[in-house]
């Protein structure tokens, strides 16, 4: 079936809108005798009239409410998609594609800084999907582990971080023996598998069996657990910072480790020296820790 033409239905959207098709003309910026046009062409194409005119008065006919109701919802979301890919690719916007773990834990409770700093700025932050491949149009930046960097020859990369490891609880779990490990409840993240075994062995404990208590695919999910006193989580500090500034969760040990999870950053070559993107590289510069092992 053959949909109307979009302008068609933005004329009569507007039409019905203001009541007038004098006002819809001015509103779109054409003629009178254009909306009138349109809105002929249109009643042709539905097959039924959608406007009662009474010399320069117009009003809805029933089937033009009818009509009314079904395509408001679709133009207002099309409309709403253009503005949002306008603000997208103006002079002082950034697209940064990144993982979900990477943007909710370390980047948005930096972001109100960014934004304090560089009110300029606007920022729309996409996630980068484990087996999304990166390329040019993938935005002006894209943080990666190091484990992808076959894959960024198009990019210029710079390094951010190795995240530490350490196993965390909530203040309300009570006392935990590090030696016993076993004899509590262990929270696994599945992306993160090796981090119990990287972190046992820095301090030359005992390995914690993988198939021994809770696992979920995602860190946000083992925090939230671990909060909600479910049981000992293991950690990357650099993400946690805020559940232990604010008391959430707690360290069960003074020995950290470093894990093998490298992140970095890969700009886009075509908009590296973008006016609004160097401000963002120098304020991450900033931003990420001084560990930058890689």
């Amino acid at each position: 079936m053959r949909v109307p033409p979009l302008h068609l239905l933005r004329s009569f959207s507007e039409a019905a809108r203001l009541g007038s098709f004098s006002r819809a003309a001015e509103g779109l910026n054409v003629t009178q005798s254009a909306i009138s046009q349109q809105i002929r062409q249109l009643e042709q194409e539905v097959g039924t009239p959608l406007f009662q005119r009474v010399g320069r008065q117009i009003s809805l006919t029933d089937f033009g409410r009818v009509y009314l109701r079904l395509i408001g919802g679709p133009l207002a979301a099309l409309e709403e998609g253009h503005t949002a890919l306008q603000a997208m690719t103006g002079r002082s916007s950034l697209v940064l594609r990144l993982s979900r773990s990477f943007g909710s834990q370390w980047l948005a409770p930096r972001l109100p800084d960014l934004a304090r700093r560089h009110p300029e700025i606007s920022v729309t932050c996409m996630f980068l999907n484990p087996g999304d491949i990166p390329s040019m149009s993938s935005g002006d930046a894209i943080v990666l582990g190091t484990n992808r960097q076959g894959e960024l020859s198009d990019f210029i990369v710079e390094p951010l971080f190795t995240t530490t490891l350490c196993p965390v609880v909530s203040p309300a779990f009570g006392s935990v023996d590090v030696a016993k490990l076993s004899e509590y409840p262990i929270i696994h993240t599945l992306r993160r598998h090796d981090d119990w075994q990287t972190w046992c062995l820095a301090a030359d404990l005992p390995y914690v069996p993988r198939d021994q208590g809770w696992s979920f695919e995602s860190s946000s999910m083992s925090y939230s657990a671990a909060e909600h006193g479910l049981g000992i989580v293991m950690a990357e500090l650099e993400f946690i910072a805020d559940n232990l500034a604010q008391d959430r969760l707690r360290q069960i040990s003074p020995i950290t480790a470093m894990s093998g999870h490298h992140f970095q950053i890969a700009y886009s070559r075509s908009r590296y020296t973008r006016p609004a993107l160097r401000k963002f590289r120098d304020w991450m510069a900033e931003q990420a820790p001084s560990n930058r092992q890689l």
